[in-house]
């Protein structure tokens, strides 16, 4: 009996401390921990976007094999989310979403998982110190709620990054070194950005807005969508088209420079009607389809630039609107249409009239 009873005031003295001690304990936290990776920035970086591969190198991810996942949009994209479910205590459940993107720098998360109060922020940078070479940065931080927050007594989430980050330079050190194209990579970097525009300007927008107008001759915000996926297909498909055919046609025809591409379809004061099979229709009712089928289309870009460099880029001549340019030029156009009306977007979003 003496037994029991002293079994259960040392549980009592036990939950008593863990309740204290949350009393007294912060419940904010934050963790930050680097690594040197001998591989270039580009590399790392290309790696580390993709929240899939977390799988390879996270501690969290590692502990049970028998993690279940599912998946909502495009990794390494804004709004890529990770829904995880494990029955060990060390991972239980919740879920990991792609909240920004800098390009060839960064990405940050928001995890959030059940029970464990608000959602937390980690972010991992990419620095080029050196040529192929790269220090790795991952860093947490947010709430934990009461009386969770003692949990921060046994769990050292520092002890966790500094093992993942091990786990990733183990990773890459064994890939072979890639040796990148410059002038693709800023392609590249344009398309990136324009496509975290878009999903930036209308990622929070209702049915009401997608399908407000001004006037009864002007677009709305879900027509201008539309317009940009339409076009965005065609225009791809025209440059496969020439790609694949690969006629011959002297540079000497171009008469635009890069610049004067970009310059000549992102000025919206220069007026052009669009042909009826790629104008804008309002049909959209969610923002999500418009960036499922944004991003549907950008998977085919993506696709058709890794069998590319820019040099045979620039050696294809192709017909634009813009008159004789190179396939690398076409594909400055291309994204500079979509920034022009991502511009106009925002544009109607100012309107006296727009929905709040």
């Amino acid at each position: 009996m003496k037994v029991l009873k002293f079994i259960g005031v040392l549980i009592i003295l036990i939950i008593g401390f863990f309740l204290i001690a949350g009393l007294i304990m912060p419940k904010e936290f934050s963790n930050r921990e680097d690594v040197i990776i001998n591989k270039p920035q580009e590399q790392v970086f290309n790696y580390v976007k993709h929240l899939k591969n977390q799988n390879n190198y996270g501690t969290w991810n590692l502990m049970d094999p028998e993690i279940k996942q599912t998946y909502e949009g495009e990794d390494a994209a804004v709004g890529f989310t990770v829904f995880w479910e494990s029955d060990d205590w060390q991972v239980g459940k919740g879920n990991q979403k792609i909240m920004a993107i800098e390009v060839g720098k960064s990405m940050t998360t928001e995890i959030a998982i059940d029970d464990y109060g608000e959602p937390m922020t980690a972010k991992i940078s990419t620095e080029s110190i050196g040529k192929s070479k790269t220090k790795v940065t991952w860093q947490n931080e947010g709430v934990m709620n009461y009386p969770f927050n003692t949990i921060n007594l046994f769990i050292d989430m520092g002890d966790d990054f500094e093992e993942g980050l091990e786990n990733l330079k183990e990773i890459l050190e064994a890939q072979e070194t890639i040796v990148y194209d410059n002038e693709l990579n800023h392609l590249i970097t344009k398309y990136e950005k324009s496509g975290e525009n878009l999903f930036q300007t209308i990622k929070d927008l209702s049915e009401k807005q997608l399908k407000f107008k001004s006037t009864d001759s002007t677009w709305s915000i879900g027509q201008c969508a539309d317009h940009i996926i339409k076009t965005e297909i065609a225009l791809t498909k025209m440059l496969t088209n020439a790609l694949t055919e690969a006629k011959q046609t002297s540079r000497d025809s171009i008469q635009l420079t890069d610049m004067e591409v970009v310059e000549y379809i992102t000025n919206r004061e220069q007026k052009a009607k669009a042909p009826k099979t790629i104008e804008g229709e309002n049909t959209y009712e969610r923002a999500q389809s418009i960036l499922e089928d944004f991003n549907a289309n950008r998977e085919v870009f993506e696709g058709l630039i890794e069998n590319y460099s820019s040099e045979k880029l620039r050696k294809q001549v192709v017909q634009s609107p813009a008159g004789f340019v190179d396939a690398y030029q076409f594909l400055l156009f291309t994204n500079g249409h979509t920034q022009r009306h991502i511009a106009q977007i925002e544009e109607i979003k100012t309107h006296v009239d727009f929905p709040q």
